[in-house]
């Protein structure tokens, strides 16, 4: 075209491509151009449209931005992607602790790419996914896919993006047989005839049956922290979930003596069986449950399934670590002797009651923290219906007055 070595790319790859992924992964471009006498007042043209993208390449994003081309290649290796929307305001908070997931896993060269799709653009790949609400992060590993649900913060989501992206069996070589100090291993070593006589036929069947449950009702912390997002998760140990409300500066307080009770507690099977701690910031999500204004600290025992709760008669402040064992070993026995009194519920009263009492706490944080807002939300439709009902009353007293 009168320019020599002018190469043109024409891209069909999983990316958008644009001048600064070019100057990203090409950092050093050798250019030589040749042209007819005459025609360098072209040049400065040139170097002005390269020059913005190799300043524009120090603060790249390494998220990337997929298309209809993902459905070819989400089954081949690693993908952690965000389905979003850009109306969403979820997702608009999501996209700096997206952009500082991405930094986290490129900078620990993890073998996961993390990316993104915009399903205003692409609604045939999010249609085909079951994308239904927004941000929705799925994790893609070699044709199985998983969904991310736990706290949006970008430690939560590295800490799984490392977990689901792990070997799903890690081997142990360390196990010698010397460690091992069971009954049966030590009969079997010395006496092969007597281990026999104790050994379990069905072994496979009774070996997953256990260890499933197992694995479910111990699969958590002693107290990890509570949220609206992982409660749910909490309530599949089925056990009752001892909540230490409280926030985070204070919960080094109350925290360590519920701490205590919960390691307590784990020395008794009888009582670990049946109940499992956590804290929560904040008391928002209790008082919706409680159908009451909660104060932290405090602390509850939530039977999640039926939404029944009891509440410790002591104040938090004085509670210690042997009256709150005390406390919960007394409720254990009431709950099995069927002598203790729970609150809540989820009856039909309860539940008008309580959806009732959600409106009311959502209608009074909007105006605590945007009452300009709020005012001209609520204000606005009052003051309509109030001009319309002054003129209905204006009209009926001039045509039927006297």
């Amino acid at each position: 075209m009168g320019v020599g070595n002018l190469f043109v790319l024409f891209s069909d790859s999983l990316v958008f491509a644009s001048s600064e992924v070019l100057c990203r992964v090409y950092p050093i471009i050798d250019i030589t151009i040749s042209a007819p006498p005459g025609s360098m007042q072209f040049y400065p043209l040139i170097l002005l449209s390269i020059l913005p993208c190799c300043f524009a390449a120090g603060t790249l994003t390494v998220v990337i931005d997929l298309n209809e081309k993902f459905l070819d290649v989400m089954n081949e290796g690693f993908w952690i992607v965000k389905f979003y929307a850009p109306w969403c305001a979820h997702c608009k908070r999501l996209f700096p602790v997206w952009e500082h997931l991405g930094h986290a896993v490129n900078d620990k060269n993890l073998p996961v790419r993390v990316a993104k799709m915009d399903c205003t653009r692409f609604t045939s790949v999010c249609n085909s996914l079951s994308i239904s609400g927004y941000p929705t992060i799925l994790f893609f590993r070699q044709g199985l896919r998983l969904e991310y649900t736990g706290e949006r913060s970008k430690e939560d989501l590295f800490n799984f993006v490392v977990k689901s992206s792990a070997p799903i069996i890690e081997k142990i070589n360390a196990v010698r047989v010397n460690d091992v100090s069971l009954p049966l291993a030590l009969l079997y070593s010395n006496s092969f005839s007597m281990a026999w006589r104790f050994l379990i036929q069905n072994t496979l069947e009774f070996f997953l049956e256990g260890l499933e449950s197992w694995i479910m009702a111990e699969r958590w912390p002693l107290m990890p922290r509570a949220s609206g997002v992982n409660l749910r998760d909490l309530a599949t140990t089925k056990k009752l979930l001892v909540l230490v409300i409280s926030n985070e500066v204070r919960v080094i307080f109350i925290g360590l003596k519920a701490r205590g009770a919960a390691e307590d507690l784990r020395k008794s099977q009888y009582l670990w069986s049946r109940y499992q701690f956590a804290w929560m910031d904040g008391a928002d999500i209790v008082s919706t449950i409680v159908m009451n204004s909660m104060e932290a600290p405090n602390i509850i025992v939530l039977n999640y399934t039926t939404y029944e709760y009891f509440l410790n008669e002591d104040d938090p402040e004085k509670v210690t670590r042997g009256s709150l064992v005390t406390w919960l070993s007394n409720l254990a026995d009431g709950t099995e002797k069927g002598t203790a009194t729970p609150l809540g519920g989820r009856s039909l009263l309860t539940r008008i009651r309580r959806i009732i009492f959600e409106l009311y706490m959502n209608v009074t944080q909007m105006f605590a923290t945007q009452p300009l807002l709020s005012s001209v939300l609520f204000g606005m439709p009052i003051a309509f219906l109030s001009i319309i009902s002054v003129c209905y009353l204006f009209f009926l007293t001039l045509f039927f007055g006297r």
